[in-house]
Parts: C-alpha cells; sequence; structure tokens
C-alpha cells in the first residue's frame, strides 16, 4: 500500500511539471494578512474540485489575493491548479507567465512554458526557446545540490524530462540509467518507488511518446500552497 501510495505521488509530479509539474517552488515572501487569507479560503475549497461554481469561486478570491499583492507566488500557483481543472488553458497560460516573472529562474516553470507553447499554442519555435531555457538552468542547480539529497532527485528527473522535449533523448535516458543504478538513499523503499517511475514514465520513451501522456495528465491533483 505504501508503495503504491508513493508512486501515486511521483506520477502526479510528473504530471504538474511538464504536463504539468508540478515541482513549484513556493517563494518565501512577508505576504499582506488579507492576501494570506483570501488565498488560504480559496486553498479550503481544494476538496470542492468537482463542483465547477466553487472553483469559479476559488479563482476569484485568487485574483483579488493576487491584486492585492502582485508577486504573491504561492495564489499564482493555486490559482494555475483550479485554471487547469476547469481547463482554462488561456488564463492558466496567462497565470504561468507572470510566475515567471516573478521566479524568472525557476526551470520547472520554463519548462512548463514551452509545452504550454507546443501543445495549447503550436508555438514550437517559442516552446524549443523555453527548453533551452530551462536547460541552463537545470545545470546551473545540479552544480550545487548533493547527488544524495531529495531535491537532486527531482531536479535530476526534471532535467531528463526538458532533455527529452528538447530532442536529446539518448543523453536524458543514459542520465537516468545511470542515477537509477545506483542507490542514492536510505530507505531502499524509497529507491524502488522512483526506479519504477522513472522506468515506466520516462526511461527509453521517446519525445512523442512523453508528449503523447501529457495529454492525458492534468495538475488536479496537485497540492495546494498556503
Amino acid at each position: 500500500m505504501l508503495i503504491s501510495m508513493k508512486l501515486v505521488i511521483y506520477s502526479f509530479l510528473i504530471s504538474c511539471l511538464l504536463f504539468s509539474a508540478c515541482n513549484s517552488k513556493t517563494q518565501e515572501h512577508n505576504y499582506n494578512e488579507k492576501a494570506k487569507q483570501l488565498n488560504d479560503s480559496a486553498v479550503t475549497m481544494s476538496f470542492q474540485l468537482s463542483d465547477t461554481a466553487k472553483v469559479m469561486a476559488a479563482i476569484q478570491l485568487l485574483n483579488e489575493a493576487t491584486n492585492i499583492q502582485s508577486d504573491y507566488y504561492s495564489a499564482y500557483w493555486n490559482k494555475l491548479v483550479f485554471q487547469s481543472q476547469l481547463g482554462l488553458i488561456d488564463d492558466a497560460f496567462a497565470t504561468l507567465k507572470i510566475m515567471e516573472q516573478i521566479s524568472p529562474k525557476n526551470p520547472d516553470l520554463k519548462l512548463r512554458l514551452g509545452n504550454f507553447y507546443e501543445q495549447h499554442k503550436k508555438d514550437t519555435i517559442q516552446a524549443m526557446s523555453k527548453y533551452r531555457e530551462a536547460d541552463l538552468l537545470y545545470k546551473s542547480i545540479l552544480d550545487t545540490i548533493n547527488t544524495n539529497s531529495l531535491s537532486y532527485q527531482s531536479i535530476i528527473t526534471s532535467y531528463a524530462l526538458n532533455l527529452k522535449m528538447l530532442g536529446k533523448n539518448v543523453e536524458a535516458d543514459s542520465i537516468l540509467y545511470s542515477f537509477i543504478q545506483n542507490h542514492y538513499y536510505d530507505d531502499k523503499e524509497e529507491y524502488e518507488v522512483f526506479k519504477q517511475f522513472i522506468e515506466t514514465y520516462i526511461f527509453k520513451k521517446t519525445r512523442e511518446e512523453v508528449i503523447n501522456m501529457s495529454l492525458h495528465l492534468t495538475c488536479t491533483d496537485s497540492q495546494f500552497v498556503r
């Protein structure tokens, strides 16, 4: 049971990152108290995702929060989740671009933006530009992280996904193969779950397979951020 639950966690991570990564990083900030209250009220509605009216009401609360605090990253992230739930692609795309302005060195946002450009805007030029930006940022971050850390596990996975988006499938699989052959973690169970996740969703998958898989995954199971 624990194994399957952990695999679900890794599965939604891939959906929220690229197809909806999400490995979004909350920005540390002293947020306006009223904006925080509005964000928290919206988050309490997260268990009612099947109720369209409730989701729209939550989005409105988050709009009010970001009107008060224009750099409220967490509120934008939550808004992105709700907008994705309703299939509001243009709204979600606009939210994602604002998030990129707030956190311009977050490679996960570049990766997701590239995917939006490619899937929904049919703009491969802009998509590849974002993938290349993400590539540089991932490399920079990986150079500073201990390979035994959980952060490294998450980032190397995202980096490999981005390499596949760049058409560098052999390089991506080489990195993943080397990574899953080494037991980096004291928790053997966690390692086995991670290995299963990589082999199921990413390793030896072509770029086309990864993109096709993305069409069936959403950000609706993502965690909300207070």
